[in-house]
C-alpha cells in the first residue's frame, strides 16, 4: 500500500470511528431518557389507590318505627332537650307515607284533536244551573232580566246574557249569520222579543221569548250553535260535560285545587265546600281504560296550532289533560315526645305531645339498598378505571422496554464496529509507520 493510499484510509477509517462513538452517544442518550420514563411510569404505579369495595355495614343503621292503627311510621332523627322536662325529653322528626288524593295536569304527545262543524244542542236551564250551583236537592230557579238580559240562578247572576232580538235594528248584528244557521239546524228564524248573544268562544246562544214566562223565568232551553266543536282526541271520543256527577265533582274539585293556574281553572271555581262549574266547555275521554278531562281552551291551543304552524294534525301542540290518582306521598312530622329506653341506650317506647297513646318502638336494622347499590355503582367505576390505567402503564412499560433492546442492540453493533475500527486503524498506523521509517532511511544512505 503506497504512503498516500495509507494516510487516505487511515482518515477514513478514523472518520468512522468517530462516528460511530458519536452514534453511541446519541443511543446513551435515549436509552437514559427512556429509563426516566420507565421510571416515572413506575411511580405513577406506586402513586395507585387501589379501590376498595363497599361493605353494606356502612349503609346498615339501626331504625325505630311504631304504627298508630292508620299508618306504619318511622323515626327519622330525634335531639335530646337541653333542659329536663318531666313530659318529653326529645324533639323527633318522624314521617309515614300515604296515599294522597292528588289532582295533575300532563301534556298528551300528537293528541290529533278532531272537530265537528256546525253541531246544535240544547242546555236545560235547570240542570245547568244545578251544576253551577253544585247542588241538586231543590231544583233552582233561574230567571232572565228581560231589560238587560242578564240571566240569574237563585237570584245570584251568572255569566249568560242575552240580547233582545229587534228585527228592526238587529242585535247582535250579525242576526243575519245565526238566522242562517238556525235555518241550517232545522230551528225557526228569531223574532223579535227573541234572545241572543256570542260568547267569547264564538258560541251562539239563543231562546224563544215563550221560553220565559210572565215573571222572567226560564222555562225552556238554552239552545247552543257551535260553529266548530272538539269531537275527538286521536280515536279517543269526547263527551262534553253538562251535569257532573258526585264523583266527577269530587275530581275536578281536586284538579282545580292542585292545578289553579291550568286553563280548566278558567271553567270552574269553588264557593265554600262546593264547587261551580258553568255546564260548559269541559270534556272527559277515555284512553287505555283510564277517565281523562279537558276543556276548550286547551283543545283551541292544540286545534289552532296546526293551521299556525302549517302542521299535519298529528303534529299538533301537545294537549294539556287532567286526571286525579291516588300518589305515594311521604308525610313528615316534627313534634316534642317522652322516650323511654331500655337501661342499653335503645329506644322502647314513645309518647308525643299532641297525643295520648304510647306507643311501642319495632327496633329493626335497615340497610340503604339503594344508597349501597350506589357505592357498589362507584366502586365498579373506578375498579374499572384502575385496571384500565393499570393496563396502560405496562402496554407503555412494554414499548419503552421494546425500544431499549433495540438501542442495545444497536449500541453492541457499534462497539463490535469500534473494535474492529481499532484493529484496523493499528494495522494501517504499522504500516504507516514502516512506509516512514523505509523513506527516510532510503533518504539517509
Amino acid at each position: 500500500m503506497g504512503m498516500a493510499a495509507s494516510q487516505a484510509r487511515y482518515l477514513a477509517l478514523t472518520a468512522r470511528k468517530t462516528n460511530t462513538e458519536y452514534e453511541g452517544q446519541q443511543i446513551n442518550q435515549a436509552r437514559t431518557a427512556l429509563a426516566n420514563q420507565s421510571a416515572n411510569l413506575f411511580n405513577q404505579l406506586l402513586n395507585l389507590e387501589v379501590p376498595t369495595a363497599p361493605k353494606t355495614t356502612d349503609y346498615t343503621e339501626l331504625q325505630y318505627s311504631y304504627s298508630d292503627g292508620a299508618n306504619d311510621s318511622v323515626l327519622d332523627s330525634w335531639q335530646q332537650l337541653s333542659t329536663a322536662d318531666p313530659e318529653y325529653n326529645y324533639i323527633v322528626n318522624h314521617y309515614y307515607y300515604t296515599n294522597r288524593f292528588t289532582g295533575a295536569e300532563k301534556l298528551l304527545q300528537n293528541p290529533e284533536v278532531q272537530v265537528e262543524e256546525n253541531v246544535v244542542s240544547e242546555y236545560n236551564w235547570v240542570d245547568r244551573a244545578a251544576s253551577q250551583l253544585g247542588r241538586y236537592d231543590t231544583p233552582p230557579i233561574v230567571t232572565i232580566d228581560s231589560t238587560t238580559g242578564d240571566v240569574f240562578i237563585d237570584g245570584e247572576s251568572t255569566n249568560y246574557t242575552y240580547k233582545e232580538v229587534n228585527t228592526t235594528t238587529p242585535t247582535p248584528t250579525n242576526l243575519t249569520d245565526l238566522t242562517t244557521a238556525l235555518s241550517a239546524a232545522g230551528f225557526a228564524p228569531l223574532t223579535d222579543g227573541d234572545y241572543a248573544f256570542q260568547d267569547v268562544n264564538g258560541v251562539w246562544h239563543f231562546m224563544y221569548r215563550n221560553e220565559v214566562d210572565d215573571l222572567g223565568n226560564l222555562i225552556g232551553a238554552d239552545h247552543v250553535i257551535q260553529q266548530s266543536v272538539p269531537s275527538y282526541v286521536g280515536n279517543c271520543k269526547l263527551t262534553e260535560l253538562v251535569g257532573l256527577t258526585k264523583e266527577q265533582r269530587t275530581e275536578l274539585m281536586q284538579i282545580l285545587q292542585d292545578c289553579p293556574e291550568s286553563e280548566i281553572a278558567r271553567y270552574l271555581s269553588i264557593d265554600g265546600d262546593s264547587l261551580r262549574y258553568t255546564g260548559e266547555g269541559i270534556y272527559t275521554f277515555q284512553m287505555n281504560g283510564q277517565t281523562y278531562y279537558t276543556c276548550d281552551e286547551d283543545l283551541a291551543i292544540s286545534y289552532n296550532s296546526t293551521a299556525i304552524n302549517d302542521n299535519p294534525i298529528e303534529n299538533q301542540a301537545k294537549l294539556a289533560y287532567y286526571n286525579t290518582a291516588y300518589i305515594k306521598t311521604k308525610v313528615e312530622e316534627q313534634n316534642h315526645a317522652l322516650i323511654e329506653t331500655d337501661g342499653k341506650g335503645r329506644f322502647t317506647s314513645i309518647k308525643f305531645d299532641d297525643d295520648s297513646v304510647v306507643y311501642s318502638l319495632n327496633t329493626e336494622t335497615i340497610t340503604d339498598e339503594a344508597a349501597y347499590q350506589d357505592a357498589m355503582n362507584e366502586y365498579n367505576y373506578k375498579i374499572e378505571k384502575y385496571e384500565k390505567t393499570i393496563a396502560d402503564i405496562n402496554a407503555r412499560t412494554s414499548i419503552i422496554q421494546q425500544e431499549d433492546r433495540t438501542l442495545e442492540l444497536r449500541l453492541k453493533q457499534l462497539d463490535t464496529e469500534q473494535k474492529a475500527l481499532s484493529t484496523e486503524l493499528d494495522a494501517v498506523q504499522k504500516v504507516i509507520k514502516d512506509n516512514v521509517e523505509k523513506t527516510f532511511k532510503t533518504f539517509g544512505d
